[in-house]
């Protein structure tokens, strides 16, 4: 019985140490209240885990690197948000700055 207990334990600190790092490794951006996309991150941080394209527009979330460089623009593409010309364009004004 005490063995049971302590499997039950380690599975539970086995999810939590996951789930974070789960969190440390993936953007999770929300294009609406219940419509969202995972992003890989760069390196491991909590920086920008969770991120609203519904609370900035497109050129100030590109200016962010760490979501820049995981592909946000991209993924703005894919959506509709914008279009490749157009990201072009903001991303070249940002790299000019």
């Amino acid at each position: 019985m005490i063995m049971l207990s302590r499997l039950k334990t380690y599975l539970w600190v086995a999810l939590a140490v996951g789930a974070f790092y789960f969190l440390l490794s993936h953007h999770i951006v929300f294009t609406s209240f219940q419509d969202f996309d995972l992003l890989k991150k760069e390196e491991l941080t909590l920086k920008y885990t969770f991120f609203s394209l519904k609370q900035a527009s497109p050129e100030s979330a590109l200016r962010i690197d760490p979501l820049r460089d995981a592909g946000l623009g991209e993924l703005m593409v894919e959506r509709g948000m914008l279009s490749q010309e157009r990201l072009n364009e903001i991303v070249r004004r940002i790299d000019l700055q």
